[in-house]
């Protein structure tokens, strides 16, 4: 969940714009930073990152910058690596006219960016927050979102936990790990390497989702499944469901992992690599250690102690050859 005391919104608004008022005071929670330009704002832009800037279109007539030069503005923070995945929300004129768009007489048919979210003129005070709301929580989704698979990233499983932890659920933890990849990618290299990690997200997903709908769980409340980054995933789920979609996991895992590997490599059951010690060695076929925290709520008082927990049961994991789960069994409380 979004942290709204940490949200800042820059406003870009004519000095006599009603929305100067408005929005502030209808979204309480957030702070706010106003500009008259888009030019005087997009030097603040560089020295402290907002979370989400709303442009009144109609201001950018009213200030002595041209429409244009502001236009290239904001084309161009849409083009810089280290701003772009700042939203614009745009606020636009009852009269405003999209053909102009089209006709080019407005200049953002040659540019890179596009007025992608806007909301237009009359507008109620509860369309504004809903919009602004939404916004802010899709970015926060898509910023922490794994490139590759696309799965929440630690801030949201970081955020889902401490929900859940301040609302006394009940939920397990599972950490997954896919054993000898780092090999198997070095051998075969990333474009392969990332297929099996595409086929076992999808994997843990579907295995997740079937398994917790079958059993008419509120996925909303108990189901989360994340991507850290590289071959680690996590899946917080219901506590009576999290040993069977670990056992499936597993058993689809292993009759679908021999298939990513060459003939030979695959009949042998190992492939040849030079470890972190640059000495060759035999890794076995890629197989899953999963680590489950069952009643993870009961365990922990924080998220921080999540990753004490399974960095312990990795390594017990890690001692034999082949998938298997391991339960952290320590007593509650």
């Amino acid at each position: 969940m979004l942290k709204k005391t940490n949200v800042t919104i820059f406003l870009v608004l004519h000095k006599d714009s009603k929305y100067k008022k408005i929005i502030p005071g209808e979204l309480k929670e957030y702070s706010f930073k106003i500009f008259k330009s888009f030019n005087q704002a997009y030097y603040s832009v560089y020295a402290s990152p907002p979370q989400l800037i709303v442009i009144g279109i109609e201001d950018l007539f009213k200030e002595p910058d041209s429409y244009e030069n502001q236009l290239k503005l904001i084309n161009d923070m849409q083009l810089d690596n280290m701003l772009s995945n700042i939203p614009i929300l745009f606020i636009l004129p009852m009269n405003f006219n999209f053909e102009n768009i089209k006709n080019g007489s407005i200049d953002l048919q040659s540019s890179k960016y596009y007025l992608k979210d806007y909301i237009k003129e009359p507008l109620s005070t509860d369309e504004i927050s809903y919009k602004i709301n939404s916004i802010l929580c899709s970015s926060k989704t898509a910023l922490d979102a794994n490139p590759l698979t696309k799965l929440p990233g630690n801030s949201s499983i970081m955020g889902r936990v401490e929900n859940k932890l301040d609302e006394n659920i009940d939920f397990s933890f599972s950490y997954i790990d896919i054993d000898n990849f780092k090999s198997y990618n070095d051998k075969y290299g990333f474009v392969r390497g990332d297929e099996v990690i595409m086929m076992t997200s999808r994997l843990v997903a579907t295995t997740v989702y079937d398994i917790s709908k079958t059993r008419k769980r509120d996925i909303e409340k108990y189901v989360l499944i994340g991507h850290i980054g590289g071959d680690d995933f996590t899946v917080i789920s219901h506590p009576d469901d999290a040993l069977d979609i670990a056992n499936t996991i597993i058993y689809n895992f292993d009759k679908i992992i021999p298939s990513f590997y060459d003939t030979t490599d695959k009949e042998r059951g190992y492939i040849e690599a030079y470890d972190r010690q640059k000495t060759l060695r035999q890794f076995s076929i890629m197989s899953l250690s999963i680590s489950i925290i069952p009643n993870a709520n009961k365990k922990i008082t924080h998220y921080g102690q999540l990753s004490e927990i399974t960095s312990a049961l990795k390594t017990s994991a890690k001692e034999s050859i082949g998938s298997k789960v391991v339960i952290d069994k320590r007593e509650m409380g």
